[in-house]
């Protein structure tokens, strides 16, 4: 097994014996066969329209193309450029998309945790353009229950995205930190002559 990994190297040492040098690297996720933890785990706003003032779609599409979010395919999705996934905003009823002939009545923004990194800024953006939103139409800001959005159910929001971001984040950080001072650490070493 450890072969496949490559986790020893044989070298030759001075005396002509093999020496077994364990070497470090980066594993890939596929190599360990993990899976997320956080995959089926959301944090969810719902923005509700007041019956006689629903916002049209139009409306909606320019509040929200200049707060970075694309409209495709029938839903909201925030545009990042360092690839990670974001969130997206749902019509909150039936079929989930947004269409032209429907009138909006609620509004779903989702941050879906699996494979997220950045999320507290990520939920951060989500909170400010859901606040957006409720104050240009006069919506209700909601928590995942349907519940008023209070402010210890956004705390709570909050430490749930920097509980994921430090398992995400910060040890990977840290981890290639490492492999990077052991790489300049044997670049010296060999520019030494040792």
């Amino acid at each position: 097994m450890g072969d496949s990994f490559n986790f020893f190297k044989k070298e030759e040492s001075s005396d002509g014996a093999e020496e077994e040098v364990n070497e470090v690297r980066t594993p890939k996720q596929a190599e360990l066969n993990l899976t997320d933890e956080n995959d089926g785990k959301f944090i969810v706003l719902h923005l509700a329209a007041k019956l006689d003032n629903q916002p049209d779609l139009d409306l909606i599409k320019q509040k929200l193309s200049v707060n970075d979010l694309v409209f495709k395919d029938g839903y909201f999705e925030s545009e990042d450029s360092s690839n990670h996934k974001g969130f997206k905003i749902l019509n909150g009823e039936q079929p989930g998309r947004f269409s032209e002939d429907m009138a909006i009545s609620l509004m779903t923004i989702v941050l879906h945790l699996k494979g997220q990194r950045n999320v507290t800024k990520t939920f951060d953006q989500m909170l400010s353009i859901g606040r957006k939103i409720s104050e240009s139409f006069e919506m209700k800001l909601l928590d995942d229950n349907f519940n008023s959005l209070s402010e210890q159910t956004i705390s709570n929001y909050k430490d749930t995205a920097s509980k994921v971001d430090l398992k995400k984040g910060s040890y990977a950080v840290s981890y290639t930190h490492i492999l990077d001072h052991e790489k300049k650490r044997n670049l010296l070493m060999s520019l030494m002559g040792e």
